[in-house]
């Protein structure tokens, strides 16, 4: 059974958290497994809130995102050369920002920042919906023997 994972890294950009978002529910939408609208919607808001703080607080530097399925969880991971952790802080109504790590803590299963000797990481694991292609891949195989169950997938 195929492993479901990307992983590439971003300019640090006002435009690279766009960019990154949707590459992300790209590639996912590329994958051998179809999630449901849900899943996918919530994939794009935490990955965007993810990448948007790291481009905010990271002084310009790279971006690294990866995303990687196993089972029914989504981890998502974006790391940037800064070493401070970013921390909930709440918002005026009039604010155009401060709510991110709110929605990201609503949406997720787990989260959380950790420093790495390059900077730090941060991380969000989402529960998603998903069920196999329909379509078989060229070839049949135990793919199409597979096509109509719900088979988790182990990540390396």
């Amino acid at each position: 059974m195929q492993a479901h994972g990307l992983t590439f890294s971003v300019p640090g950009t006002p435009a690279a958290a766009a960019a990154a978002r949707r590459r992300v529910v790209s590639d996912l939408r590329g994958w051998s497994v179809q999630f449901d609208a849900q899943s996918l919607d919530n994939v794009e808001l935490v990955t965007s809130e993810l990448i948007t703080n790291a481009v905010q607080h990271a002084g310009g530097g790279p971006v690294a995102v990866s995303a990687r399925l196993n089972g029914a969880t989504l981890l998502i991971e974006v790391s940037d050369s800064s070493t401070e952790l970013p921390s909930a802080c709440f918002a005026d109504m009039d604010d155009e920002g401060g709510r991110g790590l709110f929605l990201v803590a609503a949406l997720s299963v787990d989260h959380g920042a950790e420093r790495t000797p390059t900077g730090k990481r941060c991380w969000a694991e989402l529960a998603v919906s998903w069920t196999p292609r329909t379509t078989a891949p060229a070839g049949g195989g135990a793919a199409a023997h597979l096509a109509g169950a719900r088979v988790p997938l182990r990540c390396v």
